[in-house]
């Protein structure tokens, strides 16, 4: 194998299926050394991390964070909605009591129960907060990594433009590829 196609192949594990140079020098019939310089002069490991933090990724992240707090604020809502009965099974079991000890008890019962309520409820207001927050970046991630036609078109052109002072033949092969491309670029760009 040529040295350029060991390197692209390297490449290739590296920043796609994330090997370690170890494992990439085997498969790659080379040194680790030489991977480990390729790594570093080529700046792989900053290509590979952009790739590990690509936009749809991120938005996965944030978007599980939502919804593991909406789960969360929702379980809390369930359980605030049973205390109401507890509460008032207590307070007639209060009421018809005559022993004033177990009164007592059975009040402070109902104060713990009446806490653990007022707990709970400010426990959806903070998770309401962090849920706000969390949609805010959401919000501006959106508009941080919105990519516009003109944008796509000038990234388009400058890789088809390489492409041709690299190979022109190639180039040409590729021209209807790139107006079907541009046609549903442009659909989804817009």
């Amino acid at each position: 194998m040529a040295k350029q196609e060991q390197k692209n192949l390297a490449f290739f594990y590296f920043t796609e299926e994330k090997l370690e140079a170890k494992e990439i020098a085997i498969k790659c019939k080379v040194r680790p050394n030489t991977v480990g310089d390729w790594i570093k002069n080529g700046n792989w490991k900053s290509i590979r991390d952009s790739k590990t933090n690509q936009s749809g990724e991120r938005l996965d992240r944030i978007q599980q964070v939502i919804d593991d707090l909406a789960i969360e604020r929702l379980e809390i809502m369930k359980q605030i909605k049973e205390y109401p009965e507890q509460i008032r099974e207590l307070e007639k079991e209060a009421r018809e009591v005559s022993n004033k000890n177990i009164q007592v008890e059975l009040k402070t019962q109902i104060a713990d129960l009446k806490g653990e309520v007022k707990d709970m409820k400010r426990q959806t207001v903070f998770i309401d907060q962090g849920i706000a927050m969390w949609n805010k970046t959401l919000s501006n991630f959106h508009t941080e990594n919105k990519i516009t036609l003109t944008k796509y078109i000038e990234i388009m052109e400058k890789i088809f433009s390489d492409l041709r002072k690299h190979d022109e033949k190639t180039y040409m092969k590729t021209l209807d590829f790139q107006h079907e491309h541009i046609l549903q670029a442009a659909l989804v760009y817009k």
